[in-house]
């Protein structure tokens, strides 16, 4: 219980702050040089994904033994889990005759996950330092995904095109900084994971720090952007959304990962952090395509919105679950 307290305020302060930042703002606490916060949280933001996330990765990997063949099923599922919830989102606006800019906003919204700062937290937390390993696997063609599916779709429900763009697919995604990062920090750990050397046991204190601040490197951004217009208006869209991400998509994804086995690796944790990341709200990122191709934002933010509140009452029937395998 005490673990779940901790994480569920560290995302609450993350998130009071960064909106204390924004009324701050708003204020014109900052008006000698608006654009300086905007520029400090996007800094915090990559550092904690080009450097602290690597940093944890690379440790996880190097401490956990990984010679069961079944963690290859692992990406398969987190691949499933961000497809399942873009696909059902748009039979839900199909259902619901919405027009097309919400239908890509719905889309959005159904697709781009919360796997980083939330998921990541609370499988530390609650399993400890080895879901790491797995909160990365099940990652690998997150960004991927995104990509060559995610954005690509959304546009084609939106008004305003990009221009095209003359470097190919594959090379802007081999070219990513987060992709590159990521993997050469799997690659790294893993290699350190068959080499003869042990881990240094400070790594596991020092992941234990790492792990919070990379949350709320974060949080406090999504705080900051925070949108809550028009959540009335969109309530019935953004239940659908909350039926996919938390039911439909985690009891899917549950039931295949039982049939896989990964109830049997790692002393079920493996199972338990899928459970988790199945489970997990939009992330901020679902509110960037609306921004990008003229989709209805007021639908995007309030989805975003209802869903990240609700992750209050889902959290603790996740926890009571994993408890159970």
């Amino acid at each position: 219980m005490s673990g779940f307290i901790f994480a569920l305020s560290i995302i609450v302060i993350g998130l009071l702050f960064g909106r204390g930042l924004r009324l701050l703002l708003d204020k014109g606490l900052f008006i000698e040089s608006p654009n300086k916060m905007h520029q400090v949280l996007k800094r915090s933001t990559m550092t904690a994904l080009l450097v602290i996330n690597p940093i944890i990765i690379l440790g996880a990997f190097w401490f956990v033994q990984l010679e069961d063949f079944r963690l290859v099923y692992i990406p398969i599922l987190g691949a499933l889990a961000i497809g399942l919830g873009g696909s059902l989102a748009l039979l839900a606006g199909k259902f619901l005759k919405l027009e097309n800019k919400q239908k890509g906003a719905l889309f959005a919204s159904g697709t781009f996950t919360n796997l980083g700062s939330f998921g990541a937290l609370f499988c530390f937390v609650f399993f400890g330092e080895a879901s790491l390993v797995f909160v990365a696997l099940f990652r690998l063609f997150e960004d991927l995904l995104y990509y060559t599916v995610g954005f690509p779709i959304s546009q084609s429900y939106g008004e305003n095109k990009l221009k095209e763009q003359t470097v190919p697919l594959w090379k802007k995604i081999g070219t990513n900084p987060f992709i590159i990062m990521t993997l050469t920090a799997i690659i790294i750990g893993g290699s350190l994971n068959l080499s003869p050397w042990d881990r240094p046991e400070v790594y596991a204190d020092l992941n234990s720090i790492l792990v919070p601040i990379f949350t709320i490197l974060l949080v406090v951004p999504t705080g900051f952007n925070l949108k809550v217009s028009k959540v009335k208006g969109f309530l019935k869209e953004s239940f659908m959304i909350a039926g996919i991400k938390y039911l439909i998509v985690p009891v899917t994804v549950t039931f295949l990962a039982l049939a896989l086995g990964l109830k049997d690796i790692y002393d079920g944790i493996a199972l338990k952090t899928v459970i988790i990341l199945a489970a997990m709200p939009p992330g901020f990122t679902s509110l960037v395509p609306p921004q990008l191709f003229g989709l209805d934002q007021d639908l995007a933010n309030s989805s975003w919105f209802v869903n990240t509140v609700l992750l209050i009452l889902v959290l603790p029937v996740l926890y009571f679950i994993t408890m159970i395998f």
